[in-house]
């Protein structure tokens, strides 16, 4: 009887370790083998340097490797797996998967607009008259950049570490560590000569991979110049005047009192579109937090003053900010995301919930929550969430002009494409 006993516990224990073998694998799986799929890139690069201000060999090879699913763990993933071109860089699902197929956390936003890096490789000049790109003179210029905030909860204001975020991810793509990176990049086919063009030397190191993905995200921009809403090859916002000290007036029963009249261009806006553009910039103010004067991006926060509990929640399950901060002042709040593309970029918000822009509106208009850190903009004097009350019409208008944010070259270029792509 002792024996059948030992026998019975040895097999459980035997069971037991194995479950536990299993479930560590499934947690760490082993790093699959290089894929050397072969992108398909023009003879010359595309010229980031004029557009962008981006050096184009840095660019190429940036993206390149934004798209490489080899960056993953088992080559399932790749930054463009969640920020697609077509979607103006976010993606039209609730949540994305990650390397082991599970629902991540968050709805993946946009990362366009992101200006964190000011592109050009500043040459080395050597004693010989010559010049180099090595690593030591690929330090992006930073004298003209303003911080940045990243991610939804802005827990992060350098580029540099946001691109490499997911790579590490236990849940995105899992990488054991940038060693295991950059052994497996070095081992494909493509890469020597894409780093030899950047960098001036075929070595792939961790900051390399960084540099030039930052490099690339910093082209992933809609110039200021460029058609937004109109053919006539200016942007329909350009010329517009915005306070610089916000909105004056109060909220009453007509919208927003008392506010001081934008001179807004409505050239080559249809009347609707027209009518929807005078609603956001005036009557309810949208602008105060879609700010087209912070290149011309219709929000695109630069401090953390900039995030907002917008009364999603009486009480969230994502904290946003206070999750990073442990502030009780900060549950709830979270970035401020671009307007641009917005038609293409749904479903809105950081958990997704809603799934059209109609909706979005739906909850400014009557569904704001009363959070206890809801935002100064949404609260009436008596402490009560406002109710905008946005007229049928009126939604329309402010839809149809929220649609003229969209460049279509933008989402269809080649020089921002998958090159993977067959």
């Amino acid at each position: 009887m002792k024996k059948i006993n030992l026998a019975i516990s040895l097999t459980s224990v035997a069971l037991l370790l194995s479950v536990i073998f299993i479930s560590c694998q499934k947690h760490n799986p082993k790093t699959a083998e290089t894929v050397n799929q072969q992108p398909t890139l023009p003879s010359m690069p595309d010229d980031y340097t004029s557009k962008h201000g981006v050096n184009s060999d840095l660019a190429t090879l940036g993206r390149v490797l934004f798209y490489d699913r080899n960056l993953s763990t088992n080559n399932a993933v790749s930054c463009g797996s969640c920020h697609k071109q077509e979607f103006a860089f976010a993606d039209n699902v609730q949540f994305n998967k990650g390397f082991n197929g599970l629902d991540l956390k968050r709805n993946s936003p946009s990362i366009q607009g992101i200006r964190g890096f000011s592109g050009q490789i500043t040459p080395v000049m050597l004693g010989n008259g010559t010049s180099t790109i090595g690593l030591e003179g690929t330090q992006p210029d930073k004298t003209n950049q303003t911080p940045v905030l990243l991610f939804w909860d802005g827990r992060q204001n350098n580029v540099s570490d946001m691109v490499l975020n997911p790579v590490l991810n236990h849940k995105e793509m899992n990488m054991p560590d940038f060693e295991t990176l950059v052994n497996k990049l070095s081992n494909i086919s493509y890469y020597p000569d894409l780093f030899r063009k950047a960098f001036g030397e075929t070595t792939v190191t961790k900051e390399k991979i960084a540099f030039a993905l930052e490099g690339f995200v910093a082209c992933l921009n809609t110039n200021v110049n460029t058609v937004m809403g109109n053919n006539n090859g200016t942007s329909d916002f350009e010329n517009v005047n915005v306070n610089q000290n916000g909105f004056n007036g109060q909220f009453g029963a007509n919208g927003f009192e008392g506010f001081e009249s934008f001179p807004l261009d409505l050239s080559n806006l249809s009347p609707l579109e027209a009518q929807g553009k005078i609603l956001f910039h005036n009557k309810y103010n949208c602008a105060k937090c879609h700010d087209p004067s912070n290149s011309s991006s219709y929000g695109v926060a630069t401090s953390p003053t900039q995030m907002f509990n917008i009364g999603l929640d009486e009480v969230y399950t994502d904290n946003g900010l206070g999750a990073i901060t442990k502030k009780a002042g900060d549950q709830g709040l979270f970035k401020v995301p671009t307007l641009k593309n917005i038609s293409v970029t749904a479903p809105y918000m950081h958990d997704g919930r809603f799934s059209n822009l109609g909706e979005v509106l739906d909850h400014y208009s009557h569904n704001i929550k009363p959070n206890k850190n809801l935002s100064g903009q949404f609260v009436n004097f008596d402490g009560t969430p406002k109710k905008l009350n946005i007229l049928p019409t009126e939604k329309s208008a402010l839809i149809a002009f929220l649609n003229t944010l969209k460049d279509d070259d933008f989402l269809t270029s080649a020089m921002y494409s998958d090159p993977f792509k067959k």
